[in-house]
């Protein structure tokens, strides 16, 4: 019981920071809270790392209902943290930029900061990965050994993940996490249509999807997740602040034909559902209607069980000492994903396990 009132109390605040909208008549019915459920509640806020977002939505409660004092100093000093880390990754995003620009090399950013710009505050998304994207594999390749010949040191010898200064840089040659391969040449069509645009970041002009684009790019990021060892609700903020920033860009017909002919229609229309059920994003900023609820695949379970990118899902993570430091029971996560999976993404849930096989082999 209550860690059902701890659910509902977390998402009600995710929906108020997310939105910036005060929901007095549901405060009644949450709040307030017990001191141990307010340590539930951030413990989860982390391992969601939406902490910042779950704050946002403290400033709409009533005074009474708010955290006790200790805690309300522990999450804002946090705060303070992601948001100079913010600042300091749009610096490093524009030192990159520089970076591989200066070596006639074409960088798109994907992700990360990109898609903080659509949020209502987006110093409050917080950080990852700086991800480049190049066009060819050659000119990726060409971006890992100018950062060697320049002392940037790899994260893994044989990857194109590097250290650049205290944040992790990684490059890509594939701009789709979809694995069907007979879904390539319509995501090619579809990113012709929509040529890529521009971010002024820390002075830099950074080169971005183009938002039609990119809401694909967010979307398979997230099925590939939920296809290995699971996604955290962060990941589905990202799309819900990128359907409500530029559903007016958004072709709903076309996009809806693209989720056909690749199979997703079934699971974008879960993902749907839950985007507006839970996180309260408005039926209108859909790119095409969601249909009437109906029982399948339960999202809300798996993202409150997993936590952020799986590494809280005690059945699939071995921790020392507390931490989670890695994997265990790797072949029974992935197949029971795969096998949940496959009624609502049959296609990539199929390809899945075969291109990962493959990979691992170095065929």
């Amino acid at each position: 019981m209550e860690r059902i009132k701890i659910q509902a109390a977390f998402f009600f605040l995710l929906r108020c920071g997310l939105w910036g909208k005060k929901q007095s008549a549901h405060e009644k019915e949450l709040f307030p809270l017990s001191e141990a459920e307010w340590s539930g509640l951030y413990r989860r806020a982390n391992e969601q790392t939406v902490q910042a977002i779950v704050y946002d939505g403290l400033l709409c409660l009533e005074k009474a209902n708010l955290p006790p004092r200790q805690l309300q100093l522990k999450w804002s000093v946090q705060i303070d943290r992601i948001e100079r880390s913010h600042h300091r990754n749009n610096s490093m995003i524009a030192q990159q930029h520089a970076f591989f620009t200066k070596r006639q090399l074409r960088p798109l950013l994907l992700k990360g900061q990109g898609v903080a710009a659509s949020y209502r505050l987006p110093q409050h998304r917080v950080c990852g990965d700086i991800d480049w994207y190049f066009e060819s594999r050659r000119q990726c390749t060409l971006a890992g050994l100018h950062l060697i010949k320049n002392s940037i040191p790899r994260v893994n010898a044989g990857g194109q993940v590097y250290r650049w200064a205290d944040t992790e840089m990684d490059l890509h040659d594939r701009l789709f996490d979809f694995y069907n391969p007979f879904s390539r040449q319509a995501l090619k069509r579809y990113r012709i249509d929509f040529p890529d645009t521009t971010l002024t970041i820390a002075g830099q002009q950074v080169a971005v999807l183009a938002p039609q684009v990119q809401i694909i790019q967010v979307t398979a990021h997230i099925l590939k997740h939920s296809l290995a060892f699971g996604i955290g609700l962060r990941q589905f903020c990202d799309l819900a602040a990128l359907y409500h920033s530029y559903s007016h860009l958004l072709d709903g017909t076309r996009l809806e034909k693209l989720y056909r002919q690749i199979g997703l229609l079934r699971w974008i229309a879960l993902v749907h559902q839950f985007l507006v059920h839970e996180l309260g994003l408005a039926k209108d900023k859909l790119p095409f209607p969601a249909p009437p609820a109906t029982a399948g695949m339960d999202i809300l379970q798996d993202v409150w069980e997993s936590g952020n990118f799986g590494f809280y899902d005690e059945a699939y993570v071995r921790s020392i000492d507390g931490v989670s430091v890695a994997r265990k029971n790797r072949a029974e996560a992935l197949l029971r994903r795969i096998v949940r999976h496959f009624p609502y993404a049959p296609k990539e849930a199929f390809w899945f396990p075969i291109i990962h096989f493959f990979n691992r082999r170095g065929i």
